[in-house]
């Protein structure tokens, strides 16, 4: 009863185009409950880009990190970084830099990002390819990374076409999604509920 509610509810907020989506994500050390910083990941509507902001710490000096989404969700307690699989890529393209088009990058791939002489950068970037209206580059429920070194944006060699050769994984943290209907954001961690927003979305919107 409550989760036909629950849906009806957000059918008439979509409907009316009055729900955003958003989502954060709590990103840690790898395998530590070191908690680095916290990225907002907001969609006005379908046809708007999804809105990176947030401020991470506690990484290399001034330096260059791969950034990217990768398939699998993490434990959210002491995350292992490795066990979020590899970069989304819902459509087997090449591995890309964030500038490139959609089949010719992955859609998790969105380039680096540069901390300062203190290890710590500010995100505010905007990416048209990662959704959460479309189920197929949905980034709900998976994992943002933060790699060792620099993403050559598969133009080097060895693994570039895969990696960006971007290294080992520093810190990671699940894309937990939410809903805002102007009064209250509320995550929503199943993906049951996650299939049928989405369902529901992709029908109606």
């Amino acid at each position: 009863m409550m989760f036909i509610l629950f849906t009806s509810i957000l059918f008439v907020l979509i409907h009316q185009g009055q729900c955003s989506m958003q989502a954060t994500a709590n990103l840690q050390l790898h395998t530590t409950t070191t908690s680095i910083g916290t990225l907002t990941f907001f969609q006005q509507d379908a046809n708007s880009p999804v809105h990176i902001t947030g401020t991470l710490r506690s990484l290399n000096i001034s330096a260059n990190h791969g950034f990217h989404v990768h398939v699998y969700g993490v434990s959210g307690s002491s995350p292992n970084c490795t066990a979020a699989g590899g970069h989304f890529n819902p459509y087997n393209t090449v591995h890309g830099p964030r500038s490139a088009t959609i089949m010719q990058r992955h859609v998790g791939d969105l380039g680096n990002i540069t901390t300062d002489a203190n290890g710590t950068v500010t995100i505010n970037i905007q990416d048209s390819i990662i959704q959460f209206y479309n189920a197929t580059q949905s980034i709900a429920n998976r994992t943002i990374v933060v790699h060792r070194m620099y993403d050559d944006g598969g133009m080097g060699t060895g693994d570039s076409n895969l990696t960006g050769n971007a290294g080992e994984r520093v810190a990671c943290g699940n894309i937990i999604m939410m809903i805002s209907d102007g009064i209250n954001i509320k995550p929503i961690k199943s993906n049951l509920v996650l299939t049928m927003m989405l369902i529901i979305m992709i029908f109606f919107h």
